[in-house]
């Protein structure tokens, strides 16, 4: 290439590198021309545009390595290629399977190898009208459909070759040679149904104001602009809603946000839903004000920025934002999460995976779910009711010693000022017992002729619904002596004379498995032999089996009705008779002493939760010990 053939902003592949022409002329030093670029791998080159003690050019990044200094008649200069030259080379034409049968005998390995079914696929990858997504990625393209230097009439040439009908739906044109935003355009104008289109890794000028719109993106519904050295200027001036009507999903990854227009200048896509600003150098949530007019907006991706702080210098607020990923952020701080609710007050999911307050505390999760009563989903795991009710009394538990150990109401408020959701959690769970008791005996010191409340009527006053005690059972285990017998074996130590009684307040979520475990310890009994049996207060039938009458025995032959004549029949009705009318009042006597018995349940071994068998605040369970020999 002629010295004269390269400008300021030129795009250029050299030996396969993307890079950027940033200034052109002689070095101190050295003879001949040279070429300052700054490549799109800033670990690539060897300076950032300095050359000793002078500076000859500034680079997009930040990066010390990212420029380097070539000559402008190298070899190593890639050539570019046209779009339609680009589509032919990956997808081949109409002829592309005689083409390829043209290029000889593939040999691997010294054997000849028959290329089954590539003809089939050629063909079809051929038949352009029927392709849905194109991948012309890094395939140096640099212009539309005709040079720069060629007339309308030859782009309405090369329009007419390329085949009508296109239901291309997604296209990707990243890291080619790209610089101006026209060629993306006429590209587009032919592809009718596009929907999807990426633009990741070019440089493209900024295209001016009053440039007329056209119907190209009028079906584009994704749009991706990564790493492609915009700033709040350019993405302005690009995204417009007059360019993109219908765009939903928007990517501007790897480009630098952090300067915001001034005076600020809102970005117009009334439509869009999903914004990526992943790696933008945003420091603070200012910076993205021009994002807050976006009616529309409820996905956004903060990944991989150094934001430490949500706290604004004026309020911002995005109303219908409801997904907000900040992973890999600076956020170190528990108290930085506190502006969430009053600048995103929609929000339902989050993330902070890999942010320094996630590996700062192993019970992170919990203590980001308390500060954050809104949200449903916590790095891409939804929060159950009852974590998110173990989350707050865990909370409440963590300040709780904090306001212990202030000295005074001053204190006492700038701790309070640092945790804005105590009040809230208070009036949902009531207050701890520590902070209760302490303003008691405060108030007493204070008022020592006023009658403090007595330990009783606390107790007896009602828990908060959600507290930890409304969901406690007051459960009384006791455990029968043994039968004695003449032959049991005397025991080693006296046993009591009465039936050991434990009475626990137990918490309704407590599995049975650990219920064993605890009341095995405290009755030295294994868990696997510990049986626990619920003695309700529901009574059950019994059925009692009827007698069988003397009578019944009798004979009714006629041969034994003659002999009981002959005998004195009569004295023996009369004996039969009385006999009868005394069973009748014996089984009627036990009847009303067994005729029902108290129902019992025993606690199945399982994961069960003691709320699922007991009803109600109290209970009375029996502890036996299993016999396990059964099993054997």
């Amino acid at each position: 290439m002629a010295a004269n053939e390269f400008y300021i902003g030129k795009r250029l592949s050299y030996d396969g590198s993307l890079c950027t022409v940033k200034w052109q002329g002689e070095i101190e030093g050295l003879r001949g021309q040279w070429l300052g670029v700054e490549w799109d791998d800033p670990s690539r080159g060897k300076h950032d545009g300095r050359r000793g003690e002078k500076r000859y050019f500034d680079c997009w990044s930040k990066e010390s390595s990212a420029a380097s200094f070539i000559r402008p008649n190298q070899k190593c200069i890639d050539k570019p290629q046209q779009f339609l030259q680009a589509v032919r080379e990956k997808y081949g034409s109409e002829n592309s399977h005689e083409q390829a049968k043209a290029r000889g005998i593939i040999t691997i390995s010294g054997k000849q190898v028959d290329e089954v079914g590539f003809e089939a696929i050629s063909q079809k990858q051929s038949a352009w009208s029927e392709l849905e997504t194109v991948s012309l990625d890094g395939l140096r393209i640099r212009g539309s459909y005709h040079q720069p230097q060629q007339s309308k009439q030859n782009l309405q040439d090369d329009l007419q070759t390329v085949p009508c009908g296109l239901k291309w739906k997604e296209l990707d044109l990243s890291r080619n040679l790209f610089e101006d935003w026209a060629d993306i355009t006429n590209i587009c104008t032919t592809l009718k149904e596009l929907e999807l289109l990426k633009v990741n890794g070019n440089r493209f000028k900024t295209p001016s104001v009053d440039e007329k719109s056209s119907d190209a993106f009028k079906q584009l519904n994704e749009l991706s602009l990564a790493n492609t050295a915009l700033d709040w200027v350019d993405i302005l001036a690009f995204c417009t809603q007059e360019r993109f009507p219908n765009l939903r999903t928007l990517s501007l990854a790897f480009n630098s946000l952090n300067n915001p227009p001034n005076p600020p200048c809102p970005l117009s896509l009334l439509n869009l839903e999903t914004l990526d600003l992943t790696s933008c150098n945003v420091h603070t949530l200012q910076s993205l004000k021009p994002l807050t007019t976006l009616p529309n907006l409820c996905a956004l991706t903060l990944r991989s920025n150094p934001i430490s702080s949500l706290t604004t210098t004026t309020p911002l607020t995005f109303p219908h934002l409801r997904i907000l990923d900040l992973t890999s952020t600076h956020l170190s701080s528990f108290s930085s999460l506190h502006p969430i609710p009053q600048t995103f007050p929609s929000l339902t999911s989050l993330k902070t995976s890999h942010a320094p307050l996630t590996l700062s505390h192993p019970s992170a999760r919990l203590l980001t779910i308390a500060r954050l009563p809104g949200i449903k989903t916590l790095n891409n795991t939804a929060i159950a009711p009852h974590e998110r009710q173990n989350a707050d009394l865990y909370y409440l538990n963590s300040i709780t010693p904090l306001l212990l150990a202030a000295k005074s109401t001053d204190e006492e408020n700038e701790i309070l000022e640092t945790h804005p959701q105590w009040k809230r959690l208070c009036e949902r769970y009531g207050e701890p017992d520590p902070i209760v008791q302490k303003r008691t005996s405060l108030h007493a010191e204070i008022h020592p002729d006023t009658t403090p409340t007595s330990s009783n009527e606390n107790k007896n006053q009602p828990y908060p619904p959600l507290s930890l005690g409304a969901n406690l059972i007051t459960i009384t285990f006791h455990q029968p002596l043994p039968p004695t017998t003449a032959l049991s074996p005397p025991s080693p130590s006296p046993s009591p004379s009465t039936e050991k009684e434990i009475e626990l307040e137990i918490p309704t979520h407590l599995t049975i498995y650990r219920l064993q475990s605890l009341i095995g310890r405290l009755y030295s009994l294994p868990p696997l032999e510990t049986k626990l049996v619920l003695e309700t207060e529901e009574w059950d039938p019994v059925v009692v089996a009827a007698e069988k009458d003397d009578d019944e025995w009798s004979c009714s032959c006629s041969e034994c009705s003659d002999k009981d004549d002959d005998d004195g029949g009569e004295e023996m009705e009369m004996d039969r008779k009385t006999k009868k009318k005394q069973t009748e009042k014996k089984r009627k006597k036990e009847k009303e002493k067994g005729s029902w018995t108290r129902r019992e349940i025993e606690l199945v071994d399982s994961t069960r939760h003691v709320g699922f068998w007991i009803e109600g605040k109290e209970a009375r369970v029996r502890v036996e010990r299993r016999d396990l020999s059964v099993f054997i």
